[in-house]
């Protein structure tokens, strides 16, 4: 994806539907790509704040975990987001009309490997991500910690 395209997505688009969804209570912008919306609150590794990020995300398992990639559009960078979870795994998620407190697991070797793959199933951009950088994009699965807040 050209540079462009990707600082008009971070500056223009993530931060007008983060509003939207929250406004609409995620009615409005709650799927994209035939994938869910949900907007991860982490706090900011460096700063203390929280920081909000809207993904797509994929339920695959049984044991209903949230799926989210740290793509980064391709990018050879991790998403800030991630390496926000790296630093405490304990998130906000807001997703399907209720916001709940999470806990972040990053999922490794094989594990991560068929979580990866089946998100290319379900959408087939993040082959391109995969195509576009040389790192391991990680693969993280969020788990609900507590009752609505």
């Amino acid at each position: 994806m050209p540079t462009w395209k990707r600082l008009l997505i971070a500056w223009l688009f993530v931060p007008l539907h983060g509003f939207l969804f929250r406004l609409s209570n995620g009615r409005l912008l709650g799927s994209l790509e035939g994938s869910g919306v949900l907007i991860l609150v982490t706090k900011g590794r460096r700063s203390g704040k929280p920081r909000s990020s809207p993904l797509l995300y994929f339920r695959f398992e049984e044991a209903g975990d949230l799926i989210v990639v740290a793509s980064n559009y391709g990018q050879d960078r991790h998403p800030a987001w991630y390496l926000n979870v790296v630093a405490d795994p304990t998130a906000t998620v807001e997703a399907g009309g209720e916001r709940f407190a999470a806990d972040a697991r990053i999922a490794q070797g094989e594990e991560r490997t068929a979580l990866y793959e089946r998100v290319v199933t379900a959408n087939s951009r993040f082959a391109t991500y995969r195509a576009s950088t040389d790192r391991q994009i990680p693969v993280v699965a969020l788990r609900r910690a507590g009752p609505p807040v």
